[in-house]
């Protein structure tokens, strides 16, 4: 974790790398269910020595923090990230949490929710029920923000669940992300397992879903194709919505006179026509 923040600041100090505003760490502390199983390191007890380096070395750049509200020990580590950087937001990550256990957290600074429908769910009172989990806790709390990765097909979200997200939240609580992942691998598909395929998702060596290859530009153009929603509710949850969260809005995410000119130009079919940097045109 550390060498992969590092190589990203590094880049951050030059050419279009300028425009990096932090870290969003998704984890340490999720549960640890999922895809990538053999990657996965972090399952233990939750040791302060072991987490204290990585807080310490990223407490001015790490923005966000997911956490699973169920992995024991967890406030202990967040309350060491908040003493370390109190404007630290912590995200609901992968986790089979209680609604009751989300609401637990929510004092530290619990804003939104990573990858919403992908969390995991939490069990019911008795056999046959549904649990309300990280899921539920984020469509009721009027503060949450829910991501979502809109994928052509409708694999991690199906345009039902998206309609209803949306409808729900409101435009101005969804957050649209790629999650996008390096394919570096021959992945396998298995579909014989249930395991659904969709040309702009990335699957781990067990053909398990893990991750997109998705653009922002075309999740804007899934989530209107999904949910009949315009191009201006699309941009927002690309640009405003995500700048709000992170409390850099009066700055960044809409146009407006004395904002940074961070701007692109595009055509009702979300085609990239040019791109400005600060001002500057890179494309």
């Amino acid at each position: 974790m550390l060498d992969g923040a590092q190589k990203i600041l590094k880049v951050s100090k030059s050419g279009v790398g300028k425009i990096i505003n932090g870290l969003y760490m998704e984890g340490p502390y999720m549960s640890g269910f999922g895809s990538n199983q053999n990657s996965i390191l972090w399952n233990g007890e939750i040791d302060k020595k072991e987490y204290k380096q990585v807080v310490d070395k990223l407490k001015d750049v790490a923005r966000i923090w997911a956490i699973d509200p169920a992995r024991k020990g967890i406030e202990g580590f967040m309350q060491y990230v908040k003493e370390q950087n109190p404007n630290a937001i912590f995200a609901l990550g992968h986790s089979t949490a209680t609604a009751r256990e989300c609401k637990s957290v929510s004092k530290y600074g619990v804003k939104v929710q990573t990858h919403h429908g992908d969390s995991g769910k939490a069990k019911g009172f008795a056999q046959g029920t549904i649990g309300a989990g990280c899921d539920e806790y984020t469509l009721y709390n009027p503060d949450m923000y829910a991501e979502i990765i809109c994928d052509q097909v409708g694999v991690h979200l199906p345009a039902d669940m998206i309609k209803m997200i949306v409808r729900t939240k409101g435009i101005e609580k969804v957050i649209l992300i790629s999650d996008s992942m390096p394919q570096s691998g021959d992945y396998k598909n298995n579909e014989e397992d249930g395991i659904a395929y969709g040309p702009d998702l990335n699957y781990d060596y067990e053909g398990h879903l893990a991750g997109s290859h998705l653009t922002l530009d075309n999740a804007c153009k899934n989530l209107m194709t999904h949910t009949g929603y315009g191009l201006c509710h699309a941009v927002r949850c690309a640009s405003l919505n995500p700048a709000k969260l992170l409390g850099i809005d009066n700055e960044v995410g809409s146009i407006e006179v004395g904002k940074t000119a961070n701007l692109i130009l595009i055509d009702d079919k979300f085609n990239v026509k040019k791109v400005m940097l600060k001002g500057d045109c890179v494309f």
